[in-house]
């Protein structure tokens, strides 16, 4: 079934294949991470609230800083696959125009090399075959769209909701001693 389906696709078939099945790894991936690994964020906050517990005794700018370094770090396991879904969104239909351009230039290939006379069936057939091609890529870059927004919209959710969290955590350190009571207000404490 396979090798007909890629015959009918033409030489863009394999590229087409090797996008759908890398854009199939990295949603399965990214659904065993969401499902079972860190979807709320419970493990960021944990690790990020590690940090900021061994920094309490610091001044608030010197923690907020080594929080958005740590920040930066651990957040790479929630940026995964998004850039790459992305660029399979954006290639997948170009390969499949390019395979329909070549299918097209096929078709008339075929037509030129004909004594017959050219029927309409003749020209149906080697135009269908090589519109499947965009066909293809479309199929592919609409999910790739979708699961790479989704994901986008989850990881800021979850990091705006950790990066709150954790502000809220060192500010109440600092207006529970008073000291940071003069700063926020920008003046002296009443």
């Amino acid at each position: 079934m396979l090798p007909e389906i890629l015959g009918k696709l033409g030489m863009m078939g394999w590229p087409l294949v090797g996008c759908s099945i890398v854009a199939t790894m990295i949603l399965l991936e990214r659904l065993v991470f969401v499902l079972f690994i860190d979807g709320r964020g419970k493990r960021l906050k944990s690790l990020l609230h590690e940090v900021l517990g061994n920094l309490m005794d610091k001044p608030r700018d010197l923690r907020d800083d080594a929080i958005s370094l740590h920040l930066d770090h651990f957040r790479k396991p929630y940026d995964r696959g998004i850039n790459m879904l992305r660029l399979i969104a954006t290639i997948s239909p170009i390969i499949g125009l390019l395979g329909t351009i070549l299918g097209i230039i096929g078709a008339f290939q075929k037509i030129a090399a004909t004594t017959d006379p050219v029927t309409p069936n003749l020209i149906a057939d080697g135009l269908w075959e090589a519109l499947m091609t965009t066909a293809a890529g479309l199929m592919i870059a609409l999910p790739c769209v979708l699961v790479a927004g989704l994901l986008g919209f989850w990881r800021g959710a979850v990091l705006d909701r950790v990066t709150t969290e954790l502000n809220h955590h060192s500010l109440s350190k600092d207006l529970h001693q008073g000291d940071s009571f003069q700063s926020l207000s920008g003046g002296k404490a009443a």
